[in-house]
Formats: C-alpha cells, structure tokens, sequence
C-alpha cells in the first residue's frame, strides 16, 4: 500500500528553478503583507471579485459552465447570506438554487468562505476534505453513506468501443486508508514546519489527485485543499486574487504538470518537480498581477472609467472585451464599452479584429 513521508521529501522540491521559484514567493509574500497594512481597504474591496474569479474558473478548469451574470449573482448571495458549516452535513437543501451546477457553484464559493473565515480551526485531516465534499455538494440527500469513490474502473470509448479504464492504482476498498495516512503525514509536517507549506501544497496535490478519492468533484476539492494549506501558512493572495483564473488561461499546461508526476507514483518513484515549478511560478504571477491590480486601483481611485483606461493603456498585447471586465473587477459591461469606444474615437487604442474576436491594444 502506498506510503508517504512529507517530512524527507526530495532534494528536486528545494535545488535548481523550483527552489528559485520557492524562494521568490516569500519575497512576494513579504510585500504583500506590507501592502495589506497600508491600504487594507483595498483588499477588502478584491475579496468578492476573487471569490468571483475562483468560483467561475474553478468550474470552467473541470468543463463546467454557466452564464457569468449568473455567477455573479449566486457569490452575491453566497456573501450575503453565509450558510453555517454546521448546516453543511449533507442532509440537502443547503444552496436551494435552480440547478445541479447552481448549487454546486454556491457550494464552491461557500468552502472558500469558511477557509478564509476559519483556516485555523480546519485541521489538515481526512474528515476537513469530507466536509469540504459536502459544502461543494451541499445541496444533495447525501444521507449516511460514504462520501469516499465506490468505483475501480471508468469506461472510455477506444476505437469506438468501451474500454475499462482504472480509476487510481488506488482501490476504492484503499482509498480512506491510504487518503487517511497522506492527511495524517502532511499534519505532522506541516505542524512540525519541516517542510514549506507551498512545496506541501504541491506535493499533496499530486498525491490526492491520484488517490481520487470521491467519484467527482476531486480537482475542486484538491484546489481548495491547497488554498487552505496556503491561509494556513499566511499566504492569503488567493482571498484577493482568483487564482484558478490564471489556471483557466492554459488549463492544458496545468493538466501536463500534473500528468508529468503521475509515472511511478504507485511505488512512491514518482518526479513531483513538474507540478512544483507549475505551482510556484503561478503563484509568483498570481502575486505579480495582484500587485499590479492593487496599482491600479491606487491610481484610480473610485472612478471605474480610469480603472478601465488604466487597463486598456498599459496592456502590451491585444485585450478582448472579457479580459478587461476580468481586470476592472466590479465594472458593467456597458461602462466597457463607453470608455473602449470613446479611446477607439480619441486615437488612444486600436481596435483589431471584428465581432467576437475584436482586442484593443493602446496606439
């Protein structure tokens, strides 16, 4: 059965690009935290746009989608109406929104809110992961059964024929053992600070994700695991900025880090180098355009027209319509099209392309 020992990990999660990488994000970590007590209202100000990004993209990563008026709407109430964990059991009805990925984005975006409010009273355990499962999946009849993956094999069709696929090297009998004995290593770890939470992070990812332990939902929960290890270490750029958004933007380069690490990982052989550098440099530009994000809004102000012109007019690649409203944060549509139009008509941009395609990129 497989085993882990979080606290002698390899010599690769610390030497080379990965430990250069690691160790600019405790410089990154440094300046936000002097950032946050200088402008704090600032942040306060991101925190539901970002609870925004993660929630949307987080779905989008696993191929699920719905109208972005409508998510917003569903964080609205989600903020507005905070469930308590305790209600969180599994007995449904938790998110009565009007369809299965409704609720499901609700159940998403009420983990992350009970992570941030209450990182330090959620252990590093087995039973933090199931709760997780049942705010993620909230609204269902859940009743006593094991939240834990009840199947060893998947079918997919190869050459039009349905093959079985295993799940995991893991057995669904395994799974809660095995599951169970990685939590309990990463504590241990974690507690004893024998090894950075953000190499912890990573390596727990990989792991958890070929354990997959439930039948769905495992990359969501693997993500919101990874942002608790993160609150828990004082790294709280994820309640600022979405980062599953700069996911999104090259999902295939975050399935191929993954994927990189998955070859020998049955008899503990495995390379967890790949998924590390992917983890930091996306953390080290998360920070990077979350500091850029903070500039801006220093220079605007409150005046969501400058926020967009500040966008627009420092960009140096075409920008679409829908990457500027994900930069401007909590400006519509319409005040998008009004600042883009009059920039258009001034000389200060030059539109390119037509229709769906039309970017902007400053003259």
């Amino acid at each position: 059965m497989r085993k882990f020992d979080y606290q002698h990990l390899p010599a690769s999660l610390f030497d080379g690009k990965v430990g250069d990488a690691h160790v600019r994000l405790f410089e990154d970590k440094g300046k936000l935290d002097a950032l946050e007590q200088l402008h704090p209202d600032v942040f306060t100000s991101l925190q539901t746009r970002a609870l925004f990004d993660s929630t949307e993209s987080s779905a989008h990563i696993e191929g699920l989608y719905a109208d972005s008026a409508r998510v917003r709407e569903i964080v609205a109430e989600v903020v507005a109406t905070p469930v308590d964990a305790a209600r969180m059991s599994g007995q449904g009805n938790v998110h009565p929104f009007d369809d299965e990925l409704e609720n499901q984005l609700a159940g998403n975006a009420h983990a992350l809110q009970r992570i941030y409010t209450d990182c330090d009273q959620m252990e590093l355990s087995t039973s933090t992961i199931v709760a997780l499962y049942e705010m993620l999946f909230g609204h269902r009849d859940l009743g006593r059964k094991s939240r834990y993956r009840k199947k060893d094999y998947m079918y997919v069709q190869v050459d039009g024929r349905p093959q079985a696929m295993p799940v995991s090297p893991i057995t669904a009998f395994e799974t809660p053992l095995v599951l169970g004995g990685a939590c309990d290593s990463l504590a241990e770890s974690f507690d004893a600070h024998a090894c950075s939470p953000l190499v912890l992070a990573a390596v727990f990812t990989v792991d958890f994700l070929c354990i997959r332990p439930f039948d769905e939902g495992n990359g969501r929960i693997a993500r919101l695991f990874a942002t608790l290890l993160l609150e828990k270490a004082g790294f709280r750029m994820t309640r600022y900025l979405g980062v599953e958004r700069l996911i999104e933007r090259n999902a295939m380069a975050y399935y191929d880090a993954l994927n990189a690490c998955v070859d020998g990982w049955d008899v503990g052989k495995n390379d967890y180098a790949p998924y590390a550098l992917y983890w930091f440099q996306l953390l080290h530009d998360a920070h990077r355009e979350l500091f850029r994000t903070v500039e801006l809004e220093l220079r605007a102000g409150n005046s969501k027209t400058e926020r967009v012109r500040l966008i627009v007019g420092q960009a140096t690649q075409p920008m679409g319509k829908r990457e500027i409203l994900d930069a401007a944060g909590n400006v519509s549509e319409a005040t998008v099209e009004l600042v883009l139009g009059q920039m258009v008509k001034d000389g200060e941009v030059e539109k390119v392309g037509s229709g769906r395609a039309t970017k902007y990129l400053p003259r």
